[in-house]
């Protein structure tokens, strides 16, 4: 008969073994969401029209409607009254209600006789506050039929965007848009987040030129250091105040488009990097690919694992693995080899921007299910230091360490500009490593019966209770 100790001993050890269970979790979680992922452009979107409908639907070669990553949907229904649009709803391949990375599913249109008023909705049909913070937009209509002025609205009260204007005003000539201007709460210009109050464009037989101006109606140049833009079939141009290409502060004064390539040149005509020796970019399911100065991609690392997910599980699994069965000396080799690593991926490997910062909490939740790319960036930063954790178990203070070095991280990206401080990014690091830290543990239980810790930072042994 097992004595009170024996039962408890055998309950602990129960209780421990179950700690691989969140590792567990987390590879079923990337295998379901590691599916096939379609953009639009891989799709075949086919519309149904009547009076009152006008529906599209994207599908694969076998004719299976599809979630297209990059709009977020794989239906969408404009409802149509009068030939007027006065909805427009989105759904998944299932036909359920989706949320669109902006935080609505569906969009409300309600018309007056010289304004229409906008409305997002979420799923259940209740006004939803979207990423530009407000739920209503009230717009003005202009000669025909175009959009004047927007005022946003959230329960009926006006409120300003968060990029600091409380309207925005368009004017037009016979070309199209000639002018658009940020307005405060009384209607005079204000500078918006973007660094002017008015935009002017003037049209020409391959394309427009847009020109900036402040409140005071005056040039201003924008954080790139360009006063103007002129775009012309794919090609985008950085100027100065007299209208010429101007090398930017990034070092590039051209961009190239085609298909799903950018490249960039100065401004005569040079390839140029843009950071860490990528020369471009390529958007492979919703995320970048960097090229070459050819326009090739980079044999990188960073590269692989983004255009083939699946991959990261497979690297997460072995790391895990390497780092439970490496000990004493050699586990000290993988953490610090480790290390290196993530500060490759984390660091190296980020093309240099400006300093930004998120400071909400779970922000990128709220798109896990709606926004591919965004899933798998999280999965992603958690799986980066799920090997780090389990070669720390065996010393209990060590846990915090994942923590630590994923706050130098955000830091050291927001401080030079090569990344952005994100919440979101510390707390799944931080969560992989815990879930390393709990895993090696558990699975210690499953190869030996009882823990036998090696401390990774050169202690002795230590021999703990048989409680099997």
């Amino acid at each position: 008969m097992k004595t009170k100790e024996q039962k408890n001993g055998a309950k602990e050890s129960v209780l421990k073994r179950l700690l691989i269970v969140p590792f567990i979790i987390l590879i079923l979680v990337t295998l379901f969401f590691n599916r096939p992922m379609y953009t639009s452009s891989m799709l075949t979107s086919q519309k149904t029209e009547s009076e009152t409908e006008v529906r599209t639907d994207y599908g694969d070669d076998k004719g299976i409607i599809r979630q297209a990553t990059d709009l977020g949907y794989a239906t969408k229904i404009v409802v149509m009254e009068d030939g007027r649009k006065t909805a427009e709803q989105y759904y998944d391949e299932k036909g359920n209600a989706v949320a669109l990375s902006a935080g609505y599913s569906s969009v409300r249109y309600v018309y007056g006789d010289v304004y229409k008023r906008i409305e997002y909705l979420d799923a259940q049909g209740q006004p939803v506050v979207i990423n530009n913070d407000y739920d209503t937009i009230c717009r003005t209509i202009v000669e025909d039929g175009k959009d004047g002025t927007d005022t946003y609205y959230i329960a009926g009260v006006q409120v300003a965007r968060k990029d600091g204007y409380w309207q925005y005003k368009r004017v037009y000539n016979a070309d199209g848009l000639s002018e658009a201007w940020f307005l405060d709460k009384d209607g005079k210009p204000v500078n918006s987040a973007s660094g002017y109050a008015l935009l002017r464009r003037n049209y020409s037989e391959v394309g427009r030129t847009d020109f900036y101006f402040d409140s005071e109606l005056q040039p201003v140049a924008l954080s790139l250091g360009q006063y103007g833009v002129r775009y012309e079939d794919g090609v985008t141009t950085y100027l100065d105040a007299d209208g010429r290409a101007v090398n930017t502060t990034k070092g590039y004064a051209i961009i190239k488009r085609d298909g799903d390539k950018t490249l960039y040149f100065d401004k005569d005509e040079h390839p140029v990097t843009i950071g860490r020796y990528q020369y471009g970019v390529k958007r492979v399911d919703g995320q970048n690919v960097f090229l070459d100065e050819n326009g090739k991609e980079m044999l990188r690392l960073d590269n692989i694992l983004n255009t083939h997910p699946f991959y990261v599980l497979v690297m997460g699994i072995a790391a895990t693995a390497i780092a439970v069965l490496t000990k004493g000396k050699g586990r000290i080799g993988f953490v610090a080899a480790y290390i290196f690593f993530i500060g490759i991926m984390t660091i190296f490997y980020r093309e240099n921007g400006e300093q930004d910062a998120v400071f909400e909490l779970f922000r990128s939740y709220k798109s896990f299910l709606s926004s591919p790319g965004t899933r798998q960036n999280i999965l992603n930063n958690i799986w980066l230091f799920v090997p780090l954790g389990a070669a720390l178990y065996c010393n209990k203070p060590l846990w915090l360490v994942p923590v630590m070095l994923s706050v130098l991280i955000e830091l050291i990206q927001l401080k030079f500009g090569i990344g952005m401080f994100e919440l979101d990014d510390i707390f799944n690091n931080s969560l992989g490593g815990a879930i390393g830290f709990l895993f090696a543990c558990g699975a210690e239980r499953f190869r030996f019966g009882k823990l036998v810790c090696q401390d990774q930072i050169g202690n002795q042994p230590q021999q703990h209770k048989q409680i099997d």
